[in-house]
């Protein structure tokens, strides 16, 4: 049989050994169990993905917007786990560990093939493979989303690169691996919506490694971002099936919640902190509790001017390092869906999200290490040694940060130790004793609760205090909304919330939602009871509903004179109920003998029935 050439030989090597490493690092999950935060939406009370790869089940894949996604593609890879291995655990473990190894080895296939560097390109291959930062990714089931949409990225940049390096005259095969590129994407996009900045990466490889950006004319640099359009359209319509998807479940926070400029800070600092946790991998939790003010100016002001001097460097040294820009605009352009600028759910920042951003992040570092080196006498055994510690520590922290997601008690008690105020982590905890300790579940249960209380009652405090002040009504109604966003079933704020917005031009109909949504929360609340009766009395066609209101307040505070004045003015204009309404005018004269308005109903009635 004939031998493969000697110099893609070694390349075979050194990937097989990538693979296999990074399997056995994260072989311990399948030993794991689910873990009661988002496995049960996912698989284990999905009845849908219960019942394994069906037709009915793939029709229900590409339908549905569970979870406040659209990704039927993950749907139904949890689907065909099921289909093999049931409830079974270790089986869809195993799924996402071979899928996490398979992505380290197309990473080293792709920066090998871009830039002919089979070492460099081993290292941040193996950086991304074992650093501590993707367990999340990994260990937990629910983000099977994330290993399965990189796997598509991935095979969608190779394939991308196939096509520019197609020879001279070879249009077919340029033509087969862009189509081949776009259906890679278009499946990742269908895993999940994080390949959005795909066409950009495009962008930047073709400045550096590709290369194709400096040699074209003014006139082809514009073929080449044309050519980049069928990628752009296709992010666009999965950005907005995303955008679509997510708000339909509530997930997406608007900018009255949260104000652009809060995020905007939020997203400074998050960026510099992932970048600390890459280079000092401590601290790492399943959730990180996100609570809707701004961080402190001089910590924003901080990120601000690292991330500038960063970006500064990066460009200034653009010809002679162009990894540097290229590495650190791919870190900062992928984290962008992910960064806050766009708050889904309640987390400040994860794990998760760094899976390919990071990638930037390790390109910049092996590069610049690299070349710096290749100065030093001892060029070879130095730069080794130092890639060999680095390597086998990510390995340590990964093999100690993976044991944390072995089940949920272990996962989430570990998240307490690393945060403060995490309402998730109390809850999860809870729900991962439920059955073994029901009395601590509780406990913990109430600890959540309190968490969120406690915060969202400042918040709705302080709305007050801008609504007893004239002009600050719109502070007012944010700061009721902020505390809504953080506790959405505090009947207090959404009463206050429903107050100020009655006051406002147009805000009446809104008004009465949130009333109906404080009295649906607490049937007693007297007081929403009767200011959503008197927004229904002011509302054609909804008197019914206003009465129905009224005789609410009435039963709760039967001496609530201006509900009893109210409800007699609503049943006078209804024939036939003339002696109810003046048994309410009576009513609330006997409650207040001034009020002359009631009487001059009583006469007036009494007149017309004469």
């Amino acid at each position: 049989m004939a031998q493969p050439p000697h110099g893609l030989l070694k390349p075979a090597l050194l990937g097989t050994l990538l693979f296999v490493t990074v399997a056995a690092v994260f072989l311990p999950a399948v030993r794991f169990d689910f873990v009661p935060y988002d496995d049960p939406v996912y698989v284990t009370q999905n009845a849908h993905v219960l019942g394994g790869l069906s037709w009915a089940g793939i029709r229900w894949a590409f339908g549905s917007v569970e979870a406040s996604n659209w990704h039927p593609l993950t749907w139904m890879s949890h689907m065909a786990d099921c289909q093999l291995f049931g409830t079974e655990p270790w089986g869809h473990h195993l799924t996402s560990v071979l899928l996490h190894a398979a992505n380290a080895l197309l990473l080293f296939t792709l920066l090998r093939a871009m830039t002919g560097a089979a070492w460099r390109s081993l290292l941040v291959a193996a950086l991304f493979g074992l650093h501590p930062l993707h367990v999340e990714s990994v260990a937990w089931v629910s983000e099977r989303k994330d290993v399965l949409s990189t796997f598509f990225g991935l095979l969608s940049l190779w394939a991308y690169v196939a096509s520019v390096e197609a020879p001279g005259g070879r249009r077919g095969r340029y033509l087969a691996f862009q189509c081949l590129a776009l259906l890679c994407l278009a499946l990742g996009l269908m895993c999940k919506p994080m390949l959005v900045t795909l066409p950009c990466v495009l962008i930047l490889l073709d400045l550096w490694p590709l290369g194709r950006w400096a040699r074209a004319t003014w006139v082809s640099r514009g073929v080449l971002l044309a050519e980049k359009l069928p990628y752009f359209l296709m992010v666009a319509a999965a950005s907005a099936a995303t955008l679509a998807a997510q708000a339909r479940g509530g997930a997406v926070a608007s900018v009255v919640d949260i104000p652009l400029g809060v995020r905007v800070a939020h997203a400074l600092v998050t960026y510099c902190g992932y970048l600390g946790k890459c280079l000092w991998p401590s601290g790492l939790a399943a959730f990180y509790p996100f609570f809707p003010e701004a961080p402190p100016i001089g910590q924003t002001l901080a990120a601000a001017l690292l991330l500038a001097a960063i970006t500064a460097a990066a460009a200034a040294l653009f010809k002679t390092r162009p990894y540097l820009l290229i590495g650190w605009l791919w870190y900062v352009g992928t984290l962008v869906p992910v960064i806050g600028l766009v708050q889904v759910g309640g987390q400040l920042m994860a794990d998760r999200y760094t899976y390919v951003p990071l990638i930037g992040v390790f390109i910049m570092a092996v590069w610049t290490a690299a070349d710096v080196s290749a100065r030093w006498a001892a060029r070879r055994l130095l730069p080794a040694c130092a890639a060999g510690i680095v390597v086998v520590a990510c390995t340590v922290l990964t093999l100690r940060q993976i044991q944390y997601w072995r089940d949920g008690v272990s996962l989430f008690r570990h998240a307490l130790d690393v945060t403060d105020n995490n309402w998730v982590a109390h809850a999860g905890l809870g729900a991962a004793l439920s059955k073994q300790s029901p009395s601590e579940a509780e406990s913990e249960f109430q600890k959540s609760v309190a968490i969120l209380s406690a915060y969202a009652e400042t918040h709705n405090a302080k709305g007050l205090e801008f609504a007893k002040s004239p002009g600050r009504t719109r502070d007012a109604i944010r700061e009721f909304r902020t505390a809504l966003e953080i506790m959405p079933n505090l009947p207090d704020a959404h009463f206050n919330l429903g107050s100020a917005l009655a006051g406002t031009p147009g805000g009446q109909s809104e008004a009465i939602e949130e009333f109906q949504a404080a009295v649906r929360l607490k049937p007693d609340f007297a007081g929403a009871h009767y200011f959503l009766g008197y927004l229904l009395s002011r509302s054609p066609g909804r008197h019914a509903e206003a009465i129905a209101e009224y005789e609410a307040v009435l039963r709760l505070e039967p001496s609530q004179y201006q509900a009893q004045f109210n409800l007699g003015l609503l049943l006078s204009e209804i024939p036939g109920r003339e002696s109810e309404a003046i048994g309410h005018f009576e009513a609330a004269l006997r409650i207040n003998p001034n009020l002359e308005q009631a009487r001059a109903m009583i006469d007036r009635l009494h007149s017309a029935a004469r």
